[in-house]
């Protein structure tokens, strides 16, 4: 396993245990995070993840990751549940890397997220 692989499988794996410090680790100081039309700039990550995983409690599941050096890119499913019913979504993390860590995540979701 490449070691970007290994850090988008800590990434998942410290998204799935809702372990926001862990996961914040995984990015560079100035990161920035985008859903759709959605953008967290950099500095703002960890008040986010923090928020996001006090409030919602999705797990992702990695289908397979492609590693390209400096940009990886994870297929993965999403499962949460929203107002009662259990959902499900496919969905594709971009994430370009600098140094080992994170440094831009794009998501794209099947569907939406509120769905």
């Amino acid at each position: 396993m490449s070691s970007a692989e290994a850090l988008v499988r800590h990434h998942i794996d410290s998204f799935n245990a809702g372990d926001a410090e862990a996961l914040f680790s995984d990015f560079t100081a100035d990161a920035s995070w985008v859903t759709g039309d959605y953008t967290v700039p950099g500095g703002e990550l960890r008040e986010f993840f923090q928020a996001a995983m006090a409030s919602i409690t999705p797990q992702l599941d990695l289908i397979r990751v492609v590693d390209g050096g400096s940009v990886v890119v994870a297929e993965m499913t999403e499962a949460w549940t929203h107002d009662g019913e259990a959902k499900q979504a496919a969905l594709v993390a971009v994430f370009d890397l600098v140094e080992g860590r994170i440094a831009r995540a794009k998501i794209y979701r099947e569907g939406s997220a509120d769905a």
